[in-house]
């Protein structure tokens, strides 16, 4: 765990928690990515921040953290680097391109260089890069999201050393990630929103219990001998049950948690073959494509489900290009499956029959009504 090198996505509260539980388990590598300043609102919930980092405008946050933590620990390795990161549905114009490239270079190398990515901002959209470059380089990927009384904390599934990333079946058996389970490409959730629409605000003890959580689930895929391929437990049986588990056990998939009620849960979710971050059409894409495929997600062009690779123009896509997809939706097949979910909608006969139900003649229809189980 002390040789582990990690790398924070987001130096907020999320990311002042996390770093703080990292270094009491002797991690002495630890980056903050961040792009914005400290506020006056945020030494009261965030850790590593006091009321002079918000005057003058405010000390950009991730240097702010990186110079907390070498306070507080003067033998840690701890490093903050301003950076905004590029996101699907924000449009990159002609004059920003080489800035998102070198941001986009800049990330990957920060990827490529730590053993873990905590993903622990606050938006949807600026996991998703992340997201994708962890899945392409095979690292131990953890997710943490706050709702307002509510948290996951979660680890992404990595793809098999001895499978090549365009392998769907290899992908198939992999947990998922934390976009797999959507049926929309992340967007732009900030344009237009007040502040706090922007925010999410949560109950002021969430915060520390969901970042405590994360930390302890990496703990214990480091400690296990198949690290970021380690199996969740099977039918609840803990650190029972296996011969091969580590220290700890077999590490969750995701863990949530309610605070009403005081409720936890430990659910496994399998990777999506249409997942917009995580799945083989995605990570090759930029793999073969580079810069010019996360180009075309940042700004959403409009491509046929033919040839996704090769924009066209409007009056062109018209009659091949699903309306109100996105571009990820469309190269993953997600807006393919919409359709054909609206397809089998519209093929259902409603009846307002209350004893009749779907199908429209009762209870003595014919073999094409449908059967409740």
């Amino acid at each position: 765990m002390a040789g582990t090198r990690a790398l924070l996505v987001g130096a907020g509260t999320l990311g002042a928690y996390t770093a703080r539980a990292l270094l009491a388990w002797g991690v002495r590598k630890i980056t903050f990515v961040d792009n914005g300043r400290v506020s006056f609102s945020n030494p009261a919930r965030q850790p590593l921040y006091d009321f002079a980092d918000s005057l003058d405008g405010g000390k950009p946050k991730a240097a702010a953290a990186a110079e907390s933590m070498r306070r507080i620990f003067p033998n840690i390795d701890s490093q903050g680097v301003q950076l905004s990161i590029p996101m699907p549905g924000h449009s990159v114009s002609p004059v920003e391109i080489d800035a998102t490239k070198s941001a986009v270079e800049k990330l990957e190398e920060l990827v490529i260089d730590h053993d873990v990515v905590f993903l622990l901002t606050d938006s949807r959209e600026s996991r998703w890069l992340p997201t994708m470059l962890g899945a392409l380089h095979r690292k131990i990927v953890v997710c943490v999201a706050l709702g307002f009384d509510s948290f996951v904390a979660m680890r992404h599934g990595v793809y098999p050393c001895d499978s090549d990333i365009d392998d769907e079946a290899s992908q198939g058996k992999m947990l998922g990630c934390y976009f797999c389970n959507d049926v929309v490409a992340p967007t732009d959730s900030l344009t237009d929103r007040t502040l706090d629409q922007q925010c999410t605000v949560t109950r002021p003890g969430l915060a520390p219990i969901a970042s405590g959580m994360a930390v302890e689930l990496l703990a214990t895929v480091v400690q296990h001998p198949l690290g970021g391929y380690a199996p969740v437990p099977l039918d609840g049986a803990g650190s029972d049950s296996s011969s091969d588990d580590g220290v700890f056990g077999s590490p969750e998939h995701q863990i949530r948690g309610y605070l009403s009620g005081f409720r936890q849960h430990a659910i496994v979710g399998r990777a999506s073959g249409l997942c917009t971050a995580c799945s083989p059409s995605v990570v090759s894409s930029y793999r073969k494509h580079g810069f010019e495929f996360l180009l075309r997600a940042f700004n959403n062009v409009l491509v046929s489900e033919n040839a996704p690779h090769t924009p066209v123009s409007v009056e062109e896509g018209a009659a091949n290009v699903p309306a109100g997809y996105s571009y990820l939706e469309t190269l993953t097949g997600l807006a393919a499956l919409h359709r054909q979910t609206d397809a089998i909608i519209d093929d259902i006969e409603w009846s307002d029959d209350e004893e009749g139900g779907l199908g429209g003649s009762g209870g003595d229809s014919d073999s094409d009504d449908f059967e409740a189980s």
